[in-house]
């Protein structure tokens, strides 16, 4: 392998790792929010907010509430943060795909 070759290998993998992580991260700060102030996430307003950060929240609408037994919630917020992490991470592939291919080569 070529080392300009491996070097762009590099740049996504630690691009798609901070992403995976960001997104966890974010997923598991609005599912803490949530079973610290549930009414502040289930109004309108901030549960869109919630949404646009982290899409796969919309699954705490299904969920009755943070009285639901252990294990429904568990394995809910468990989703919410690794499907947040997936998408965060397949959107800087897509970012670093578009950048690497969208901008001219230095010879």
């Amino acid at each position: 392998m070529t080392e300009l070759n491996k070097k762009g290998h590099e740049a996504l993998i630690i691009a798609i790792s901070v992403a995976v992580v960001a997104g966890m991260l974010i997923a598991a700060v609005l599912i803490a929010w949530w079973r610290f102030h549930p009414s502040m996430l289930t109004s309108e307003a901030g549960f869109f907010a919630a949404v646009a950060l982290c899409p796969p929240f919309m699954l705490l609408r299904q969920v009755g509430g943070v009285e639901d037994s252990v294990l429904s919630l568990v394995m809910t917020e468990g989703t919410i943060v690794v499907a947040n992490g997936s998408l965060y991470a397949g959107l800087a592939a897509f970012v670093y795909w578009a950048l690497t291919s969208c901008r001219p080569r230095r010879s």
